[in-house]
């Protein structure tokens, strides 16, 4: 919606943020998290073996009973947040083969649908790992796989401990921290409540307070739509022409809120795959694999300011 006020739904290539930028970022939180499996051969090889992580969503929260922390986020949805950096602090695999752990990062807003980082246009700056693999088409090289984004590759037999840590996932490009702010607690549904329809009318009246109003009161010359002198409708309503309202809800969704690269942190599962390993030899014996991970993230609608690490 670049045509629209970039001030509320500019499209998202039009507006690229760096997030190691420490005034974009806010506040940010940091987990480690240890993730470990054993799996046969032919699990590795055969779509690789999913891991889900017990109480996600636990380890992700905040500690409430801090006072300052409680203050900061008491209004806020801790059940998701933005990743805004993952590093690997040790990694373990005793597979013969390389072995790529990926991880499901992304969902969108509203939905239990997840996303890939091409669905999101989202870049990073350590780069993608590409991982070569062979299907019915032929070979193919991929950095992500059934919306698992690859992160790291463990070498055969790799035992390594990096204590400072091994970026492997900085995005660069995120939407802008004030958007987020605005409007990371929306999703289609929500876009849509507090707007009255009428059947075979060309107008809806929207509640005076809706996000949309500022949207269009910010582009009025360019919809056709002045509503400065609309006096709301029993005290609460302003109408609004059907055209109008629908193209902002669907420019302002498809532009801003379904970029924005959430993760559940309760849905957050890893995948350890294999495409060199050999099947055909001891197909049943179980490899361990294990790598030590911290997770840097933002909480939504948190307005910039120092960066902190809890």
């Amino acid at each position: 919606m670049s045509s629209i006020d970039n001030t509320a739904a500019q499209a998202i290539e039009g507006s690229p943020v760096n997030m190691s930028d420490k005034n974009v970022q806010g506040k940010t939180y940091s987990r480690r998290v240890v993730l470990h499996t054993t799996a046969t051969a032919a699990e590795l090889a055969s779509g690789g073996k999913q891991l889900e992580i017990p109480d996600a969503e636990k380890i992700f929260s905040p500690d409430f009973s801090d006072k300052e922390v409680k203050e900061l986020l008491g209004d806020v949805d801790t059940s998701k947040g933005i990743i805004t950096k993952v590093e690997v602090l040790s990694i373990y695999n005793n597979a013969p083969a390389p072995v790529v752990m990926g991880m499901k990062l992304f969902q969108r807003p509203g939905s239990n649908r997840n996303a890939s980082c091409d669905d999101l246009k989202i870049t990073n700056e350590s780069g993608w790992l590409y991982n070569c693999s062979k299907n019915e088409l032929g070979e193919q090289a991929t950095h992500s796989k059934n919306n698992y984004t690859n992160l790291i590759a463990m070498q055969p037999f790799e035992r390594n401990r990096v204590p400072e840590g091994m970026t492997v996932y900085k995005p660069n490009n995120v939407v802008n921290n004030r958007y987020i702010s605005e409007y990371g607690s929306y999703d289609w549904k929500k876009l849509w409540s507090n707007i009255v329809q009428f059947p075979g009318e060309n107008f809806y009246y929207v509640d005076k307070n809706h996000v949309i109003l500022k949207v269009i009161e910010n582009n009025w010359e360019l919809l056709g739509l002045d509503l400065r002198a609309e006096i709301p409708r029993e005290g609460k309503y302003v109408k609004v022409a059907t055209q109008v309202a629908d193209r902002v809800i669907k420019e302002l969704y498809d532009n801003i809120i379904s970029k924005i690269p959430f993760t559940s942190f309760k849905n957050l599962k890893a995948v350890f795959s294999s495409d060199a390993i050999n099947v055909d030899t001891e197909s049943k014996k179980e490899y361990q694999l294990m790598t030590e991970l911290r997770v840097s993230f933002v909480y939504p609608a948190i307005g910039a300011s120092e960066e902190s690490t809890q």
